[in-house]
């Protein structure tokens, strides 16, 4: 028993380290100093790398120009405080050439740590504005054959107990995302129907659609959803189905969904608006917590691009390479792999930088010893080989 304790905490203790060690940036820098001890010179050095690195860090996670912008404020309350996002310094032996002191330092960036610092400052992007996200959800009666969608117009008099459906569900909406940080249009109840152009009045908004929407309500997020009301499979009763999935709308890509599905009996409308109260929270919680760890993730707001390293690989590599990219570089915010075969891996991953950027990062990379180079590149995918 005290032996598999012993097991359980050695795994629990190693995942915990591994965790950590995956979250730390490491970097080197070679500087040199004039002081005139080599105490003096090697504190005056590591006093460099930890301002050097750090400037290139932030840059990487905040952007050239919002640097310039409060570079006073950052170097107060961000770089003062490195001991707290710099938890390693190794500096290689000192040497002395002439009057000048050289040495070499390998530092350990902690990301979450550094973050947290730009957070607390509201210095990250994703701190900005409020994101706003905009429900297009329609409801389909198949038993009484009527459906609403907010965006269409109609003369249907007959839609009173549909509208309701749909109000019940924004309004969960608004609470569920409200707990992240994200603002959640209610169209509904704002009427907004009224200003949506004639052609975009369609079933389903998606592609242009989607864009135009966003643009003209402000709303990066769109949540596509359906609400299918029929009758049971079997026996009297009725199902109701709730399909929504949250699209980024820059590059049309889903970043959450949820799908249920209920069973109700008794009158029909009775039995369904109590089944939609009851579950409205629930379902929209689910789809709120997707989409903030998304946005946490660094996610929302990034593209996907294909990185495909050719060359024969076994899964231990495969496994360094992608820690390599996801530790080492800033702008890649998930990566995951999406094919594998004998002479090639392939990735997809979330970054918010171009191929371009992107390319350039990755080649800049030590692999177990091995550079990356790039072969080929267009906006969508990348291909680069392992090169000593």
């Amino acid at each position: 028993m005290r032996f598999a304790s012993l097991i359980v905490f050695f795994v629990m203790f190693s995942s915990i380290v591994f965790a950590q060690q995956a979250d730390l940036l490491e970097r080197n820098f070679a500087g040199t100093s004039k002081q005139t001890t080599p105490q003096a010179a090697k504190a005056d050095i590591q006093n460099q790398a930890s301002q050097k690195i750090s400037e290139e860090v932030i840059k990487d996670l905040i952007g050239e120009e919002r640097y310039s912008k409060n570079k006073t404020l950052i170097a107060n309350k961000v770089i003062k405080l490195s001991p707290r996002y710099i938890p390693f310094v190794k500096p290689s032996p000192i040497t002395q050439e002439g009057e000048e002191y050289k040495m070499t330092v390998n530092m350990k960036v902690s990301l979450t740590d550094l973050k947290q610092l730009l957070q607390v400052n509201s210095l990250l992007n994703e701190n900005d504005t409020i994101p706003v996200v905009l429900p297009v959800i329609s409801v389909v009666d198949r038993v009484e054959g009527r459906s609403y969608r907010w965006w269409q117009a109609s003369s249907d008099k007959n839609q009173g107990f549909l509208v309701k459906q749909n109000r019940t569900i924004e309004e969960a909406l608004r609470g569920s995302f409200l707990k992240s940080g994200f603002y959640v249009i209610k169209p509904v109840e704002s009427g907004l129907g009224i200003n949506v152009p004639g052609s975009y009045q369609n079933e389903r908004i998606a592609g242009d659609d989607a864009q135009f929407f966003a643009q003209y309500f402000n709303a990066p997020v769109l949540i596509d959803g359906q609400i299918f009301l029929s009758k049971a499979d079997k026996g009297n009763g009725y199902k109701v189905e709730v399909r929504m999935t949250a699209l980024q709308v820059s590059n049309a890509r889903p970043i959450a969904d949820v799908s249920r599905r209920y069973d109700v009996q008794g009158s029909f409308e009775g039995a369904v608006d109590k089944k939609i109260r009851e579950v409205a929270e629930a379902v929209s919680n689910d789809l709120a917590s997707q989409v903030f760890e998304a946005w946490q993730r660094g996610s929302v707001g990034t593209s996907v691009i294909r990185v495909t390293v050719t060359g024969k690989h076994t899964l231990p590599s495969m496994e360094a390479l992608k820690e390599r990219i996801r530790s080492q570089l800033t702008q890649v915010k998930n990566i995951r792999e999406r094919l594998v075969s004998s002479d090639s891996v392939s990735f997809e991953v979330d970054t918010a930088a171009s191929a371009a950027e992107l390319a350039t990062k990755l080649e800049t990379l030590d692999v177990n010893g091995k550079k990356l180079v790039k072969v080929s590149e267009d906006r969508e995918e990348i291909i680069l080989k392992l090169a000593q």
